[in-house]
Order: C-alpha cells, then structure tokens, then sequence
C-alpha cells in the first residue's frame, strides 16, 4: 500500500460518518506507513478534525516506538516535530 500513498496526505478509511482508520506515510520521509485507530472505544485512539481548509489535526502526538522513531503532531495539515 505505501507504493500508493501520497507524501503529505491523509487518508481516512471508515464507512459513511465512521470513520475508522487514518493513514499516511511518515513525514521523515523514511516510506513507513502510519495507521492511527479513529475509533472511540479503542485504545489507543487519536482523533481527527477536518478543517474549511481542508488540512487536518490529529491529536495527540504521533510518536513511532520502532524504525525512524519520529515523534510530531499534525496541526492544521503542518508537522510539527517534538525535541
């Protein structure tokens, strides 16, 4: 799936008003894929906020515990990387 995943975009996967998974390739531009759960009564669960603008905020912090080790939010379609 990476191979069809566009650098700077989020996808989102659910049906209807539910969605379930966003996706995106890590900003470090190491090619991984992230998949954060979107879902309420799972754990762990980021949530994710669309804006007029049409960029996106995931909260909270997305920080990948193997391969690049990135740690960053995505606020308003920006990155936003933790020291």
């Amino acid at each position: 799936m990476p191979n069809r995943v566009k650098a700077n975009w989020v996808y989102l996967e659910g049906e209807g008003d539910h969605v379930w998974v966003a996706a995106f390739l890590c900003p470090c531009e190491c090619g991984e894929l992230i998949e954060l759960n979107l879902q309420p009564t799972q754990r762990p669960r980021w949530s994710y906020t669309e804006h007029e603008d049409g960029t996106a905020t995931l909260a909270p912090s997305i920080w990948r515990h193997v391969g690049c080790r990135s740690h960053f939010f995505i606020r308003g379609g920006e990155v936003a990387w933790c020291p």
